[in-house]
């Protein structure tokens, strides 16, 4: 059952204590429990392994089929025939399990969980995929875990884990312009390393992380998991996720004071330098899309950059929104008319070209740009690409260049 947090004490260990199966005494760091998560859900790219662990095991139902949910968007457009089957299996998993079901197209699971409530304070949410951490943004605790622990919370309505030290990041000064929060996360992990946050929860203190708006904050929430953390939680304006205010916590400082916008070279999120080290790189493909930048103020500020000028010749420019309401408000708003209108691509919702399990893939030694929030080799698909990473603002402004621009360029 979620409950209201309170101040003075770590939310993690708050959450952790709410969602006690019974008898483990107190809640401190480094003491195993036994919780029971308000929502279990599973996307479909892992949903095979888990239905073959349900058949090797004998198990053939769910705690609770209300409870536990299917998304299926890391292969929503599957041009692959191998992919194809596995997908079917899920399709059929899912149905005889009798579980919440969100077909392709409704959208990222982490995105779809804000969007219906999965994520609120005080709420403790599995997921079967890293970026569940994304709930921090809600004040919920979003946890990712592999198919084996997975299957063992759907069929018990139950999971242990290690409750985790808490360490308080505390953000001082007032970033440039342009400067947007993987700007400032990714910065963090360069500067700071994973070393500090390795299975921590980490509550972001500080006016700028106060003054994010929910599709911001979601954004920041979602590279959690690149600094190594259990979790993380971003403070609200309201009150409602009352960050930092546990005595004697642990605390990293870091100054974003004018930090400006940044580009992650290839392949890996700490390889972060600021975008005028990285200006001029010829860029051919841009994709716009991810748990990272997906949501609607995203589209907006690319919309607002390539409004009344054309994607550059010879640039693929792929926009996927991150749920069908997002797309929705996205073409209300006329933005989806303005990408198209530049010469932009724009998909069905979902995972888009995130992990390569559906196109468009890179070419052999391609340039890609993306706003997603990993860059490993081979994470699009094509092992031989090189992927950057980038906030929407400069991915859009590459669109229309084909190269990474300075900071003077950005509208």
């Amino acid at each position: 059952m979620t409950k209201k947090l309170e101040r003075g004490a770590p939310l993690a260990e708050q959450i952790i204590a709410g969602h006690l199966a019974g008898g483990e005494g107190p809640v401190t760091p480094g003491r195993l429990v036994t919780v029971r998560p308000d929502r279990v859900y599973v996307q479909d790219g892992n949903a095979p392994t888990i239905a073959r662990l349900y058949e090797q095991h004998g198990f053939t139902t769910v705690f609770d089929p209300e409870r536990v949910s299917f998304v299926f968007d890391h292969s929503v457009l599957v041009a692959d025939v191998d992919m194809a089957d596995r997908m079917k299996d899920a399709d059929r998993f899912a149905a005889r399990l009798g579980v919440d079901v969100r077909a392709r197209g409704q959208g990222i699971s982490h995105v779809l969980a804000a969007e219906v409530g999965w994520f609120s304070p005080g709420a403790l949410v599995l997921g079967s995929d890293s970026h569940t951490c994304v709930g921090g943004a809600f004040g919920a605790l979003g946890l990712g875990m592999g198919a084996s622990d997975i299957v063992a919370a759907m069929v018990t309505g139950t999971t242990w884990l290690r409750v985790p030290d808490t360490v308080e990041v505390r953000f001082t000064g007032t970033p440039a312009r342009a400067t947007r929060p993987r700007d400032v996360l990714l910065s963090l992990l360069r500067d700071k390393g994973q070393e500090p946050f390795l299975y921590r929860s980490v509550e972001f203190t500080g006016a700028w992380a106060r003054s994010l708006s929910d599709d911001a904050s979601a954004s920041l929430a979602s590279l959690g998991v690149e600094l190594g953390a259990k979790c993380v939680f971003v403070p609200d304006e309201q009150g409602a996720v009352p960050t930092g205010t546990a005595p004697g916590l642990p605390r990293v400082d870091f100054d974003i004071g004018g930090l400006q916008p940044t580009v992650a070279l290839p392949h890996l999120p700490a390889r972060t330098v600021p975008l005028d080290e990285a200006a001029g790189t010829p860029i051919s493909y841009v994709f716009l899309g991810s748990c990272t930048n997906s949501r609607l103020e995203d589209i907006a500020e690319a919309a607002a950059v390539v409004r009344g000028r054309r994607v550059g010749p010879g640039i693929q420019f792929v926009v996927t929104p991150g749920s069908n309401a997002v797309y929705r408000e996205a073409m209300r708003a006329g933005y989806i008319d303005t990408l198209l209108t530049a010469g932009a691509v724009v998909t069905p919702a979902g995972c888009g070209t995130c992990v390569g399990t559906q196109g468009p893939l890179p070419a052999r030694g391609e340039n890609v740009l993306s706003t997603m929030n990993r860059n490993f080799r081979g994470r699009m698909g094509n092992p031989e690409a090189n992927i950057y990473l980038s906030s929407p603002v400069v991915a859009a402004a590459t669109a229309l260049s084909g190269a990474i621009p300075r900071v003077e360029d950005l509208p």
